[in-house]
């Protein structure tokens, strides 16, 4: 195997790039022949003078930035401030209320207690030693 076989893919490519990737196109032959034979046409001695008086005109002044059409924006005003609304005083539940927030309280810690319990027992049974 030579050097060449060693490399990778990307090495294998060569350094240069081809002209034209794909295939050409319809009609590209007559456009490409086009320059080639304005080529072999002799250039006017005119054009190198008329290349001098566009030179020699003088350049505009650059241009102004343009102006806005309305101010950057309005004014702006404070909100009125409106008087806070008392809050209504809040009493410790009474009754009906105070079981059921009881109930509902004792059964949130009965769930996470199932939880946890589950998740001990799972770790020590994994601990114990397999027959």
């Amino acid at each position: 195997m030579s050097d060449k076989d060693d490399k990778s893919v990307l090495g294998n490519l060569p350094s240069t790039r081809p002209a034209r990737i794909g295939r050409r196109r319809e009609g590209a032959s007559a456009r490409a022949s086009a320059p080639a034979a304005a080529a072999m046409k002799p250039k006017p001695k005119a054009t190198a003078a008329k290349a001098k008086p566009a030179a020699a005109k003088p350049k505009a002044a650059p241009k102004s930035k343009p102006r806005p059409v309305r101010s950057v924006s309005p004014s702006l005003e404070r909100p009125k401030r409106t008087a806070p609304q008392p809050k209504p005083p809040s009493t410790p539940p009474k009754g009906a209320e105070l079981i059921t927030t009881t109930v509902q309280a004792v059964g949130e810690l009965a769930q996470i207690g199932v939880t946890l319990g589950g998740q001990v027992a799972k770790r020590a049974l994994k601990r114990l030693p397999k027959p």
